[in-house]
């Protein structure tokens, strides 16, 4: 009982130091029209489900290989940002801001901006999957699988307190790609 504990408390805060900017990220884009609960679910658990999948992989033998490349993943965010910035400067003014993206490209979005702002993930699953047996991981990854979960709701939450929906409302078409750039930025920088 106390070793399960533990690695609940091991698990949460492992989760909370690595995802508090995904966060802000995930309540970006629950406060733009744009996007349904639904896609933030599915695309925060393919998007974390491949940073999980992958700090497995490298906690049993390839962390060298991937801790060395992992900043340049702060590219796909920053090329969604662009793109995302590009795509509303063009967009006439009878589109009111809502995006022609289907549910797909959306979800794809969600899970690259996921996957990318991922290094902090990383870095801190890989040593930790390589002290643990099997089992502790297994029961660690459950863990966050469930709080990404969560923090989906709880994005879509603070996006939906009026004060906060109404500036991301009014500015999310600009802050998101804003976001989006800083993040990758700052993940090429090694700040992140």
């Amino acid at each position: 009982m106390v070793a399960s504990l533990t690695l609940v408390w091991i698990a949460l805060l492992a989760f909370l130091a690595t995802n508090l900017d995904d966060l802000v990220v995930l309540t970006t884009f629950a406060g733009h029209e744009s996007y349904s609960r639904f896609e933030l679910l599915v695309g925060q658990y393919l998007g974390f489900g491949a940073l999980v999948f992958a700090s497995v992989v490298a906690g049993v033998g390839l962390a060298g290989l991937i801790a060395a490349h992992v900043r340049w993943l702060g590219i796909a965010p920053v090329v969604i940002g662009v793109h995302w910035l590009w795509r509303e400067t063009g967009r006439s003014a009878t589109t009111n801001g809502a995006t022609t993206d289907g549910p797909l490209t959306r979800i794809g979005t969600i899970a690259g901006v996921g996957v990318a702002n991922g290094g902090d993930n990383i870095a801190v699953y890989v040593p930790l999957v390589a002290v643990l047996d099997h089992g502790a991981t297994a029961f660690v990854v459950s863990v966050f699988l469930v709080v990404a979960g969560g923090w989906v709701l709880l994005a879509d939450w603070l996006a939906g307190r009026p004060v906060l929906a109404d500036r991301v409302g009014a500015h999310g078409d600009v802050l998101v790609p804003v976001v989006l750039i800083a993040l990758g930025v700052s993940i090429l920088a090694g700040l992140i």
